[in-house]
């Protein structure tokens, strides 16, 4: 649970307290203060949750690109020499021509995309 979390539900809990004794002397500047406090905190214990579920969808990420790297690792033994390479290959080429390399690597991408989604 997030640090944010703690503390908002802390200052929401002492804007209530606060409010109820407003509510009891009847000050109003009291219960404004305290209604005040009671929002501080409620918004700061959202941040922390908003907080702890990016937290928690990142972890899931790790986790599933994690598996699917393992997974293509198992299934193309090979695929990471073939990587190794193909990039010692297109190195100088790339240092010559940087603008050339973007240009392919953009051709690529789109052909990649027709193959995947096909033509609509």
């Amino acid at each position: 649970m997030d640090e944010a979390r703690v503390k908002g539900a802390a200052k929401e809990l002492a804007g209530k307290v606060k409010g109820a004794a407003g509510d009891l002397t009847g000050d109003t500047q009291t219960q404004a203060e305290a209604k005040i406090t009671e929002l501080k905190g409620s918004a700061q214990n959202l941040y922390g949750q908003a907080k702890d579920t990016l937290s928690d969808a990142a972890g899931q990420a790790r986790e599933f690109a994690g598996d699917a790297f393992d997974r293509a690792r198992e299934r193309y033994p090979d695929a990471q020499r073939l990587y190794r390479q193909g990039s010692e290959a297109l190195r100088p080429h790339a240092q010559e021509s940087p603008l050339g390399l973007v240009v392919l690597a953009g051709a690529i991408g789109y052909l990649l995309a027709l193959v995947i989604h096909g033509r609509r």
